[in-house]
């Protein structure tokens, strides 16, 4: 729901002030649905495929439990990388990805 203080402030703006405020939501809705880049990522796993689905980056990673471990890495398995508003979020999806909707992302650094 738009703040009702904002609603009367958009109410009194001309226009072209209201299409300028219109093109810069666009502009911001696209930059938060675009997929995280490599630098926009934790770097502290082994990864071992990138791919896209929509405004989520998936990526199959090695991870280390931290725990003095000897099977350490353990995996791989698949996390979901995501905006909400200026953080990254991560949710585990498991050793198998279910998206259909995804594409190859290619990997220069390893």
């Amino acid at each position: 729901m738009i703040p009702k203080s904002i609603v009367k402030s958009l109410a009194r703006q001309n226009i072209s002030v209201l299409i300028e405020i219109k093109e810069h939501i666009e502009h911001l809705i696209t930059e938060m649905n675009k997929p995280l880049q490599p630098d926009e990522l934790p770097n502290s796993r082994e990864v071992l495929e990138v791919r896209t689905g929509g405004s989520t980056t998936y990526r199959l990673e090695r991870v280390s439990c931290g725990k003095n471990c000897k099977g350490c890495p353990h995996g791989p398995y698949w996390y979901g990388y995501w905006r909400e508003g200026k953080k990254t979020r991560s949710k585990y999806i498991g050793k198998n990805l279910p998206v259909t909707e995804t594409k190859m992302v290619k990997q220069h650094d390893r």
